[in-house]
């Protein structure tokens, strides 16, 4: 047979010698989504053995969680061959993970990338408004959890509340949801600018609240302008949409009540500031009407004619300082005058050249003296030095009691024995004379 038909026949026997649908429990590894085609491929292992598995993009692409290396899986599906490598694999159609459901390793999953990003840091969220006045409500209108809300909200008749219609289970809704608020952040034409947005739902299981796990949800929530409130399910439910939301209430019923948190305390408000401002005018008018009559009982309006006469006599004085300033300022100038043509008169040219002239015979003098000067201290160092040379001078030397022995024949200075010959005549200088001398035994005179 061909390699064909046998893996045809070895196609066949397993097919007949498995059940059609096979649950596998084991580890996965060497997980590959394939960017191309979509398709997931893992290998699916124990300690003493693996197969290879494949689960097809339409399969792969609902699942909620995302596979991972290490993780222990019951895999759901079929055995086949795959003739083109002539091995058998399992084509899974169901990853149900050990330990944990699906839904719940999708959700820590997703919580895990969203902290990381940052987005459940408390300076994140936006301040709500103290006193809103129009809110949304984005939910299904077949639910609960609006009839709650709007048992809260319709208390305050000045709120302005509207509807925002969507499906809060089933596949599509977090689509439906994440559209929802990026339409009320654009302006929607039909709802209009709001202060805060409710988004809220009953509770159920996991599975119910699923689509506010959903990470477009989560991704909606933290790029809206305006501040999201959740109220999903019971007190024990959190959701991701909870976790990067503005403000968590447990329950639609509280979120609606954290909108109008204020409002149910503004009549007191009001009250206590209208007391308040009624106090403070009265103060005000008691003090304006004392003031007044303060005024009225004032010198000024019961004698005004004495304010004029003392604003005349005040005119006169300061009439009168002002002359007299005048008169001060002219004679001021006047002196500066005479001051100043007695200067440019000082400066006349034949002042500047007697001046000049005097400086010139001042200088001259100055310079003759120290001339003068200089040229007493040097000779009195001239004196110094001849002094000091005629001390060291050869007669002065001689004097002292040294000699000097010269050969008689060259006249040279005799500085050793070695310097003369027997039989030579030297010459011995003296202070007061010179002595000749016949050299008998240079090297060793004769002592007698």
């Amino acid at each position: 047979m061909t390699v064909s038909q046998l893996t045809s026949q070895i196609e066949r026997v397993l097919k007949s010698g498995l059940p059609p649908v096979v649950w596998v429990k084991g580890e996965i590894s060497n997980v590959n989504l394939h960017r191309v085609s979509g398709h997931l491929y893992f290998t699916l292992k124990d300690k003493d053995a693996c197969v290879d598995c494949v689960m097809f993009k339409s399969e792969a692409s609902r699942l909620k969680f995302r596979p991972e290396d290490g993780h222990e899986m019951i895999v759901t599906g079929r055995v086949g061959v795959y003739a083109q490598k002539g091995r058998y694999q399992i084509y899974a159609s169901q990853l149900q993970p050990l330990g944990k459901g699906a839904l719940e390793l999708a959700f820590q999953q997703l919580r895990a990338k969203l902290e990381a990003e940052g987005l459940f840091r408390p300076e994140r969220r936006k301040p709500l408004p103290k006193y809103p006045t129009s809110v949304a409500l984005v939910t299904s209108r077949q639910t609960a959890a609006l009839q709650d809300m709007l048992k809260v909200l319709r208390r305050y008749s000045w709120l302005r509340i509207c509807i925002y219609h969507v499906p809060v289970q089933g596949d599509g809704s977090a689509e439906q949801i994440a559209a929802a608020l990026k339409c009320l952040n654009d302006g929607c034409e039909k709802i209009g600018g709001v202060d805060v947005i409710l988004l809220a739902r009953g509770g159920g299981s996991l599975e119910d609240l699923w689509e506010f796990n959903e990470e477009i949800v989560a991704r909606a929530i933290v790029a809206s302008r305006i501040p999201v409130i959740t109220g999903i399910g019971h007190e024990i439910d959190t959701s991701i949409a909870d976790l990067v939301a503005d403000y968590f209430a447990h329950t639609p019923t509280e979120a609606a009540q954290v909108v109008v948190g204020a409002w149910r305390n503004a009549k007191e408000l009001v009250d206590s500031s209208r007391s308040r401002i009624r106090t403070l005018l009265r103060h005000l008018i008691e003090g304006a009407k004392h003031r007044l009559g303060a005024i009225e009982r004032h010198e000024v309006f019961r004698r005004p004619t004495d304010r004029i006469n003392s604003l005349r006599q005040l005119l006169d004085d300061r009439q009168r300082a002002l002359r007299s300033g005048v008169d001060d300022l002219f004679s001021d100038a006047e002196s500066r005058l005479m001051r100043l043509a007695t200067r440019l008169s000082e400066r006349h040219p034949r002042h500047r050249a007697a001046l000049i002239r005097q400086q010139l015979n001042s200088t001259e003098v100055r310079l003759r003296r120290a001339s003068e000067h200089r040229v007493r201290e040097l000779g009195q160092k001239l004196q110094l030095i001849e002094g000091h040379l005629k001390a060291l001078s050869v007669d002065e030397v001689l004097k002292r009691g040294y000699t000097i022995t010269t050969r008689k024949k060259d006249g040279a200075i005799v500085r050793s024995a070695s310097g003369v010959k027997t039989g030579e005549t030297i010459v011995t200088r003296t202070g007061d004379g010179a002595i000749e001398s016949v050299v008998e035994d240079a090297k060793q005179p004769r002592l007698f």
